[in-house]
């Protein structure tokens, strides 16, 4: 994690430590927030820290784990490092508060990663799809998702 990172991480870990958890993963930086908490934690990023360009909004399907990652970059346009922070949830039901409210750049994104991945923005003002065409079935950047004309299971012999 960059320097200015691990200070936000300390900030925010010290003031409200059941926010603000650094990743543990090795090699990756960040904090990853609870889903519930995601938009207040956004709001104070905004307006007490001024990041107040969100950059990008994606998603990962950690399939074996069962769940999902939103990530976050959120950047000060005055200047500063990036600051990323990350909610997971669970696969099975990807369910996310909408951080349009906040940064209203992150509509489009947000949408693509429902149309792709299926996770839901609450909250989101248009959440409809946004690269497929309607009616298309399934989100084709799960890991188990399969084309269903050119795609296969395993055969046993």
């Amino acid at each position: 994690m960059t320097d200015h990172g691990s200070a936000l991480a300390t900030r925010y870990s010290e003031r409200l430590p059941d926010w603000a958890a650094p990743d543990p993963r090795q090699g990756y930086e960040g904090v990853i927030i609870p889903a519930d908490r995601l938009v207040e934690f956004a709001f104070l990023l905004r307006d007490e820290l001024g990041y107040d360009l969100l950059s990008s909004v994606t998603g990962v399907d950690y399939l074996p784990e069962g769940k999902m990652e939103v990530v976050y970059h959120a950047l000060q346009t005055i200047g500063g490092a990036p600051f990323v922070f990350k909610v997971q949830v669970p696969r099975e039901n990807p369910v996310v508060p909408s951080v349009v409210p906040v940064w209203p750049g992150a509509d489009f994104q947000e949408r693509e990663a429902w149309d792709l991945l299926g996770i839901r923005f609450e909250g989101h003002p248009d959440l409809r799809r946004i690269l497929m065409w309607e009616g298309f079935e399934g989100h084709p950047l799960r890991k188990d998702w399969k084309e269903p004309y050119y795609e296969e299971d395993a055969k046993p012999y």
